[in-house]
């Protein structure tokens, strides 16, 4: 049985009721409270993991404002907002407030369970990464104190440092992966091409990297700076990294049910005109008409399954695309109604890969929070670089990255970064594990990371390193990708 407490807020007697026994059956620890003043006072007076409150609740504060109370009480918490009024703007609004998931009613326990799930997952991996933060502040201050009592302990206490930093990242390499599965492995994959890569610079003896060496400090710097490149994903929405299509299943499968509905809609009105005629009812008929309507179904259909895709859009897609807007239905309580909506039209005509705008920098903003998690760790003196190398791994030499862009000049990247970035392209690509893409060849990604050297992106000096010394063929037995080509 689940022991962490959940909390359910709504001003329906039965829901609530509902929801606290369905809950309480499926082994969790829930308890119910009619008005946020109410879940107010109980956040209060103990902790609760999760807060599922409803938007709207008449006479009292609303959801927004409890979640927004909650968070000033306790941070620690997980708000979940449960709304039958479902806007863009209120989505927003709670995810601003500090929400941490938002679900539209009527909803399926299923669905309440999967997003109560995934967020005790995310809730129990921080609590754990805070545990162990706060157990290594502790080992190293008594630690420190053995120090003073004797040198002889400096060994070992080096050792019991290191050793507990090495589980820290183990920790937090874990933390990463458990928020988005489908990229497990490839920090580790990231880190080993980079540390292979810093190691055949050592052996470069000439060209513009012939006089930079890296000693084992500084190798172990980079290493650490590799498994934890990604750690700021944690604060990303699972559903935006592991989005692999422009729209959810659910929405495809309604706009394809309504794409039928049209025809249905349209036989029936010749139906009704051959009745007025007098004409007798034949069933044949019905399935004549429907034949004739099929290929124009299957056509829109097909058009809405690939822009569907998270490819580039052709431009004979994108004109085609026109004719979706003015598809009509006849809803059961809004009369005509678009087939697609505008939010629909809107995914749908993403020029490239499946995030809107606003998802893309979300997913950007990782390499801030990683670097704002990274520097609040109390690194040794020969590990102070971490975080800077770790925040510069998406940036390019023609201020064309991210976060800093062309506020930061190539000479000021540091070169640590730049190796990374090469080696976190390739395993992007050659990765296979990656819903929303299919992974390359070996010898198709060392074209693309020269394109992007053409292109001013990446260091050209580094992937000629990479290269020669088939820094590759060193994560090659981890990947499901195709060898290199001869």
């Amino acid at each position: 049985m689940d022991t962490n407490r959940i909390l359910i807020v709504d001003d329906e007697p039965d829901f609530r009721t509902l929801l606290v026994e369905a809950l309480g059956s499926m082994g969790y620890s829930p308890e119910g409270a009619e008005t946020a003043e109410a879940a107010i006072e109980m956040a209060k007076a103990r902790h609760y993991a999760i807060i599922f409150t409803d938007l709207n609740m008449p006479g009292g504060m609303s959801g927004l404002e409890l979640i927004n109370t909650v968070q000033e009480i306790d941070p620690r918490t997980f708000c979940i907002l449960m709304t039958g009024y479902a806007t863009t703007e209120s989505a927003i609004q709670a995810l601003k407030r500090g929400a941490y998931d938002f679900i539209q009613k009527p909803f399926k326990l299923a669905e309440l369970d999967a997003s109560l799930v995934r967020a005790l997952n995310h809730y129990k991996s921080l609590r754990e990464n805070e545990a162990y933060q706060a157990h290594l502040e502790e080992m190293v201050e008594e630690r420190t104190r053995e120090i003073r009592e004797g040198a002889k302990e400096i060994q070992k206490l080096k050792d019991e440092i290191e050793k507990l930093f090495e589980g820290f990242v183990d920790a937090s390499v874990k933390a990463i992966e458990a928020r988005d599965p489908s990229t497990r492995g490839h920090s580790v994959r990231v880190a080993m091409l980079t540390v292979g890569l810093a190691e055949a610079v050592n052996r470069t003896p000439n060209g513009l990297y012939g006089p930079v060496s890296f000693s084992e400090p500084q190798l172990k710097e980079i290493r650490y700076a590799s498994l934890l490149h990604d750690f700021g994903k944690v604060g990303v929405r699972e559903q935006v990294l592991t989005k692999a299509h422009k729209l959810t299943d659910e929405r495809l499968e309604r706009i394809l049910q309504r794409l039928f509905q049209r025809d249905l809609e349209a036989v029936n009105e010749r139906l009704l005109e051959a009745w007025k005629r007098h004409e007798p009812y034949d069933p044949a008929y019905v399935q004549v008409q429907m034949e004739g309507r099929r290929a124009e179904r299957e056509r829109i259909a097909d058009l809405v399954r690939r822009c569907n895709e998270p490819r580039v859009l052709t431009q004979e897609v994108v004109e085609a695309m026109d004719d979706l807007e003015e598809l009509g239905f006849l809803h059961w309580e809004e009369g005509r109604s678009r087939i697609l909506e505008s939010t629909d039209i809107s995914a749908l005509r993403i020029p490239k890969g499946s995030l809107s705008e606003s998802e893309r920098q979300e997913i950007n903003s990782h390499v801030q929070n990683t670097f704002d998690f990274l520097s609040k760790i109390p690194w040794t003196e020969s590990l102070r670089a971490v975080p800077a190398i770790a925040y510069a791994h998406h940036e390019r030499l023609n201020g064309m990255g991210y976060p800093k862009g062309k506020r930061l000049a190539a000479e000021d990247i540091p070169v640590q970064s730049k190796l990374m970035a090469i080696c976190d392209v390739h395993d992007a690509l050659v990765a296979a594990d990656r819903p929303y893409k299919a992974a390359v060849t070996i010898s198709r990604s060392l074209d693309i990371l020269q394109a992007e050297v053409d292109s001013g992106l990446l260091d050209g000096d580094a992937l000629n390193i990479f290269n020669e010394a088939r820094i590759y063929e060193i994560t090659k037995d981890l990947l499901h990708a195709p060898a290199v080509s001869p």
